[in-house]
């Protein structure tokens, strides 16, 4: 069969299943062929190339019932979407995503394999952004098939190279990664969603806002417009996700992203407010109930993502925010611009599930470390040791960080009494610490030292200490 350029296509690679693409002109940097009939295939939902037999090569709409799965239901959506959203626009040029060469990069940047559909053709493609990253290798492979599907939806070209850890940990060369051309939306109530949204504006992003406080969303604006960036506040959360490709929830709890969760429709099986829409979860949930989100989103027809964000409110201010995010690759891929303007590195752990797990494990011995932190200061105390000398000397141990300087900081410096001072309220550290003591419940592993925090956490709340930093169990504990 003769397949002509700009021409939709399943394409597969050995030993992977078929996957939407468009027939393109071989890029000038493409890697030469293996067997001579060989078509250069643009991958959509993950917008990588590569070459893929004729033999293994069907025509999209003859096959898409066959080869319609689960794991190309991004790319397929993508597909409906954009034929549906360029029927009224028979001159659109296609700005296709830069080819990236495994070669070694010359001096000059290289130009991208672009293309464009002619008017009278039947299918288009939708207008994506130029300079999508391309996954690194990984140590360690796991060897299952579901791995290696992943890594080919990341870059057919590397997928027999690329290796992986951690149930399929990918990360991104974002360096010359632009500004995403998607409208992206915030639900803001966590103590970090300010300074992730600042970033958010600084970098370019087009951004549509909700929050309870008027008062953040006032200084919001006021920044956007000192930016000159696109940002627009919202009644609702239904606005910004009916306005927003992908939507961000960065709530202060569970029960609070429960409730928005449940203001989308969810029960209303007439309701489409989600079909098509990304939804990332932020807020600090359980596994279980990621995976309730994921579940009743996905019948809904969106897309999930789950983003845990380790860090706490000053690194969200620097943009150096860790985040470990699980679920679906292509809404992972479409949400880089966003993780690196909010953070300093962004890892996709896997099946749903995965990022809440490591993520309540890094909150478990977050709040060891600040209690181990506090007996030091209450020992040294008690011994007629000066707080700002025995300070001091900690700081220049190799047993400090970032995190417990700030926190030894707050603790002489009494910063930890009144909310403006909060860069991590007790409440939502010593909520992680329950939820991964639950975990630890289903896995029956004895968590003594997490156990013992969680109740010094638990006594400073009980007296009144919600709302302040977690370093105020030095004066509620002793």
């Amino acid at each position: 069969m003769v397949f002509k350029e700009n021409e939709f296509v399943w394409a597969k690679m050995p030993t992977y299943s078929h996957w939407p693409g468009i027939v393109m002109a071989p890029n000038p940097e493409a890697p030469p062929k293996t067997v001579k009939d060989m078509q250069w295939i643009y991958f959509l939902g993950t917008h990588n190339y590569g070459w893929v037999e004729d033999k293994n090569i069907k025509p999209y709409e003859e096959f898409k019932r066959q080869y319609k799965k689960k794991n190309t239901e991004a790319a397929v959506v993508e597909v409906e979407e954009i034929i549906a959203s360029l029927a009224n626009d028979p001159d659109f040029k296609i700005p296709f995503a830069k080819y990236v060469s495994n070669r070694p990069s010359p001096k000059k940047a290289r130009k991208s394999s672009g293309g464009s559909v002619k008017s009278g053709e039947k299918k288009r493609i939708f207008p994506l952004k130029e300079n999508t990253p391309v996954p690194h290798k990984k140590a360690r492979s796991s060897g299952s098939r579901d791995t290696k599907e992943r890594l080919f939806r990341a870059s057919p070209e590397l997928a027999n190279s690329l290796e992986n850890s951690l149930e399929g940990d990918i990360t991104l060369n974002t360096v010359n990664l632009g500004t995403s051309s998607k409208f992206f939306g915030v639900l803001a109530g966590s103590v970090s969603a300010e300074g992730l949204i600042k970033n958010l504006i600084k970098s370019g992003h087009r951004l549509y806002i909700w929050s309870r406080s008027s008062s953040l969303c006032e200084d919001l604006q006021q920044y956007a417009d000192k930016q000159q960036t696109f940002f627009k506040v919202c009644n609702t959360p239904r606005q910004v996700i009916r306005n927003a490709n992908i939507t961000f929830s960065c709530l202060s709890d569970p029960d609070q992203a429960k409730a928005i969760i449940n203001q989308l429709g969810i029960a209303d099986k007439n309701d489409d407010l989600l079909r098509g829409k990304g939804y990332v979860e932020m807020t600090s949930i359980d596994p279980e109930t990621s995976k309730d989100f994921h579940e009743l989103i996905s019948k809904k027809e969106g897309l999930y993502l789950e983003a845990m964000l380790q860090g706490c409110k000053p690194e969200a201010i620097n943009g150096e925010i860790i985040v470990l995010a699980a679920g679906l690759q292509s809404l992972f891929v479409d949400c880089q611009s966003c993780f690196k303007a909010i953070g300093k590195a962004s890892f996709l752990l896997g099946k749903i599930g995965s990022a809440t797990k490591i993520h309540m494990i890094f909150q478990m011995m977050r709040g060891i470390f600040l209690a181990s932190l506090v007996e030091g200061f209450v020992m040294a105390d008690r011994s007629s040791i000066k707080l700002d000398a025995f300070n001091n000397i900690f700081k220049m141990t190799h047993m400090s960080s970032e995190y417990l300087r700030s926190k030894s900081d707050a603790i002489v410096n009494k910063k930890f009494l009144s909310s403006q001072d909060t860069e991590e309220p007790i409440e939502q550290l010593q909520r992680d610490i329950a939820q991964g003591l639950q975990m630890s419940n289903h896995f029956k592993q004895p968590m003594p030292l997490a156990s013992n925090t969680n109740d010094i956490f638990k006594h400073a709340r009980r007296l009144g200490c919600d709302g302040q930093d977690s370093a105020c169990i030095y004066r509620t504990r002793y």
